[in-house]
């Protein structure tokens, strides 16, 4: 009996792709941070306010505020404060069509409280000086100033011009359940130590330094960001939502421009919800440890990079990226853009990187590298399209340590110098197509299988010289026909892994093999 061959290479690729899918599960697990991992504060919920008295006050000059019960505030200060300062206190204040400026200090300050709770009816406005007097102690810094757990909500309006710095401070816990903020900050628009929750709500923040962040980098489960919901409108000259351990975002609308960072985490960003859109100098969004985006929409318009992280896991989602430079890029280290240009992260080469599309529907339009991994590329599942870089100097496709498919969809064009294929180890069949010459945007790809049926198109945004394609329909043995602007270019049968077609750079005929290895 006469030996096949191609039942070898065959049993060779199950046993390639069985033996990767066993390092990742071993190596490369989510570990995804949920709610239960953090202290989320919710305090308010607790206080039964029927127990306190409610007293009403009109203002017309400073009030200070020691015993624990409910405030109902109207009236303005053109010139004072509201002082609480009784560290046992339990406090409401209801704000009433409120309008507040103080001429040297906060407008409102909870110097020693146990638990402030803001509620809003009606148009409210604080403004705060431009310098403070040596009264307040270092750290009061803001319009809305507050030592103890604030949550702030209702059905009304706060608009807030923070003329010192910052436009409101939380040195707890600070939590907004719902309420419309229109912020305009010389500094920080609102910055919690300990944490910020947010359940609901409108923001409207205009910042010269970080519109959302939190500071505490020292307590467990503190530091974090958590948003459930609400409407998030913000332009930052620093970064957009920034915080210094963990960020989830379950939920909301956000419309972020910034020139730092849109959304950055010192440590861990989990997205399983919202719709998210970004115009930034800088990083769309951009963990120092891990991103994991499990839903919701995300849309870069403009970014340096897009997503950013040591190691980045998409698992479902919607994701439309157009960057400058790295569409998604997994690198080893902390954001060091500050030290040199925007963006200019230092990386090490580390195989710990790892970049894992699960699921998703992802687009990218990059000048820089598409999909960029210092380390490990593993493709199991979902839709992902690259319109790459148009220089020889960038790859549509970028891996360190290696490119791994064993799922999903994937088309990666652009220009062929430093062109990639989707990985000799991979468990789909993939092809690395070499074009004879560069190509225009506006270039109908189609590949068809041998009954001249299509099954996979596309239309570059711009110019493209090589196509790494791998299609859950590639059959080994089967022959497929490249179509160009309806015009038959070339056949190719799928032999190995990834099957190579066409030139290299050195305009070398490249066998139909898998004989070329990855370029680093």
């Amino acid at each position: 009996m006469k030996f096949d061959k191609r039942w070898l290479i065959l049993f060779v690729i199950i046993v390639s792709a069985v033996c990767t899918t066993i390092y990742l599960n071993q190596n490369h697990s989510n570990d995804t941070i949920t709610e239960e991992y953090l202290d989320v504060d919710n305090g308010d919920q607790k206080i039964n306010w029927d127990k306190y008295p409610t007293t009403d006050i009109r203002l017309t000059e400073t009030i200070t505020l020691s015993t624990s019960g409910t405030y109902h505030v109207t009236g303005s200060l053109d010139d004072g404060s509201i002082i609480i300062n009784n560290s046992q206190s339990i406090i409401r204040l209801i704000l009433d069509n409120v309008f507040i400026k103080n001429n040297d200090g906060p407008a409102i300050i909870d110097k020693a409280g146990d638990e402030l709770v803001i509620e809003l009816v009606g148009e409210n406005t604080l403004e705060d000086s431009d310098s403070y007097s040596e009264s307040y102690e270092e750290d009061v810094t803001g319009a809305i100033y507050s030592k103890a757990d604030l949550t702030i909500g209702g059905e009304g309006t706060l608009n807030i011009t923070a003329n010192y710095q910052d436009a409101i401070i939380g040195k707890d816990d600070l939590k907004f359940s719902g309420g419309t903020y229109n912020i305009a900050a010389n500094d920080d628009g609102i910055r919690g130590k300990d944490s910020i929750y947010i359940t609901g709500g409108n923001f409207f923040i205009e910042s010269t330094a970080d519109a959302i962040k939190t500071t505490n980098e020292t307590d467990a489960g503190k530091g974090f960001i958590l948003i459930e919901n609400g409407s998030f409108n913000i332009s930052a000259l620093g970064k957009g939502i920034k915080s210094v351990k963990n960020i989830l975002i379950n939920g909301g609308n956000y419309d972020i421009e910034s020139y730092d960072d849109a959304i950055h985490s010192d440590n861990y960003i989990s997205v399983s919800g919202g719709n998210i859109n970004i115009n930034s100098k800088d990083d769309g969004i951009h963990a120092n440890q891990k991103l994991i985006i499990d839903g919701g929409e995300i849309n870069t318009s403009d970014a340096y990079e897009g997503l950013e992280a040591q190691v980045v896991t998409i698992n479902d989602g919607k994701i439309r990226l157009n960057t400058i430079d790295d569409g998604i890029n997994t690198g080893g280290g902390a954001d060091e853009s500050s030290k040199n240009r925007q963006g200019a992260n230092i990386f090490d080469s580390d195989e710990n990187c790892v970049l894992t599309i699960n699921g998703g529907d992802i687009y990218i339009n990059s000048s820089g590298d598409g999909l960029d991994s210092n380390g490990w590329l593993y493709i199991n599942g979902g839709k992902t399209i690259v319109d790459g870089p148009t220089n020889n100097g960038n790859g549509a496709l970028d891996a360190g340590a290696g490119i791994v498919m064993n799922g999903g969809t994937v088309l990666a064009v652009g220009a062929s110098g430093m062109a990639e294929s989707l990985g000799s180890n991979s468990s789909i069949f993939n092809a690395s197509i070499y074009l004879d010459s560069a190509q225009s945007s506006g270039t109908l790809i189609e590949i068809k299988n041998s009954a001249n049926d299509t099954i996979f198109e596309y239309t570059p945004t711009k110019t493209f010289s090589h196509i790494a394609i791998g299609l859950p329909e590639f059959k080994f043995g089967e022959t497929y026909t490249i179509y160009l602007n309806g015009e038959e270019y070339q056949s190719f049968t799928i032999s190995e892994n990834t099957t190579m077609v066409g030139r290299d750079l050195n305009q070398q005929m490249m066998p139909n093999s898998n004989s070329r290895p990855a370029k680093r």
